[in-house]
């Protein structure tokens, strides 16, 4: 690294660290029996029990807070609601004290008005999906491409909550990113490179378009065309330092990114998809080079999976190998029957007929290991479980790579 660009590099961390310091050391501070309405989207998927659901909110001063309210309505993960409640103090088995609500009023934030066009569009892909396939099958398709939670039983619900794979129904910066492998992938067996990542390019900006623009999809939109822009300049150092400035410039304009799980999600699958794919260098082609981009993604956002969707038992482990592998190829043929729906329904449907034996084989598996007893469950995901797993990533790509390049 040349001396000037360490020297920049390191103002930039200098200037990052104090605009951080000031941010948290001057948020407002609540107390005991603070009456407060805000609004927030969850932060993690709800832990449902027999009498009461549970989650994790963000306060406007970007502390976290624990809320228990009634079991139904049922809420998932990066749901916006608004709450009005009163807050106390919990203190946890390991003497760590927390925020929490107990039974507030909720009530969900419809979209806005103004997304009646994305709203239509999504309307009209679920009819499709709803039509070809069995209840819990679309319900599991949608949620995989799209992340739509609906026509799900609470039976399949409750197993994917227990089999540790809940994740892969949830709308994050992972579909930005896998969305935009999948689009590559389709469109390098017939252009050429370059014009396959510009049409990856534009893939990311319709996603981000039938999502909604919802602000975890519009981050990691911004930080994938950054990856895949690389892919047309044939630089990816270049890209990695654009990636660093983009996640400057959006922690110093707003700090509490910094806890965010979007954030974090579209930074890590985003980094993971500039490097660990020359890892597997020697076996990239044209049917190879999309799905390593994809399994990259998951391979960088494991921690962070694991650690925000629940209780995860020993085999959610075991579970995420069996069926990850499934979730490529039903978003590649789950995005073409969704592109093709407006104008040929009746292909679309052939398409999604294709989906059925993996579908099936998906729905076996979390069948199985969701209805598995006496597992040991773990209702946090220690951090250092994650530090280690990254310190080591880091380590054998930053070994492999000097090694190689």
């Amino acid at each position: 690294m040349k001396k000037s660009l360490f020297i920049f590099i390191s103002f930039l961390i200098v200037i990052l660290g104090i605009r951080l310091f000031i941010f948290y050391s001057t948020k407002p501070e609540y107390k005991e029996g603070d009456k407060i309405s805000f609004s927030s989207r969850i932060l993690s998927e709800p832990n449902v029990y027999k009498n009461y659901q549970s989650f994790w909110l963000e306060l406007p001063n970007t502390d976290r807070v624990f809320v228990k309210t009634e079991i139904y309505p049922e809420y998932y993960f990066q749901d916006e609601i608004n709450l009005f409640g009163t807050l106390k103090f919990k203190l946890l088995n390991d003497k760590t004290r927390i925020l929490s609500i107990d039974y507030p009023k909720i009530s969900l934030v419809p979209p806005a008005a103004g997304l009646a066009v994305v709203k239509s569009i999504r309307q009209k892909i679920i009819t499709v999906f709803d039509k070809a396939l069995p209840k819990d099958l679309s319900g599991l398709m949608l949620g995989i491409v799209f992340g739509i939670k609906q026509n799900l039983s609470k039976e399949f619900l409750d197993s994917l909550k227990t089999a540790g794979v809940m994740h892969v129904i949830a709308a994050s910066g992972m579909n930005v990113t896998m969305t935009a492998g999948f689009i590559f992938y389709l469109f390098s067996l017939i252009f050429k490179r370059q014009l396959a990542v510009a049409l990856s390019i534009l893939g990311i900006l319709f996603y981000a378009f039938l999502a909604g623009f919802e602000a975890s999809i519009v981050r990691a939109s911004i930080m994938g065309i950054i990856a895949f822009s690389s892919q047309i300049l044939g630089k990816q150092q270049y890209s990695f330092y654009a990636l660093l400035l983009t996640c400057f410039a959006m922690l110093f304009a707003v700090p509490k990114y910094l806890l965010d799980i979007g954030f974090a999600l579209s930074f890590t699958s985003t980094l993971g998809i500039l490097f660990i794919p020359r890892v597997f260098s020697r076996f990239q082609n044209v049917l190879s080079e999309g799905f390593l981009t994809t399994i990259s993604a998951q391979i960088a956002t494991l921690p962070i999976l694991l650690s925000n969707f629940g209780a995860y038992s020993l085999w959610s482990v075991v579970c995420n190998v069996l069926v990850l592998w499934t979730v490529p190829f039903l978003m590649i043929i789950g995005g073409i029957a969704a592109l093709i729906s407006f104008v040929l329904p009746s292909i679309a449907s052939l398409f999604l007929y294709l989906c059925l034996p993996l579908l099936f084989y998906f729905v076996k598996i979390v069948g199985f290991f969701g209805g598995l007893r006496g597992s040991i469950v773990a209702q946090t995901f220690p951090w250092q479980f994650s530090a280690a797993y990254y310190l080591l990533l880091a380590s054998f790509l930053l070994f492999y790579l000097k090694r190689n390049d």
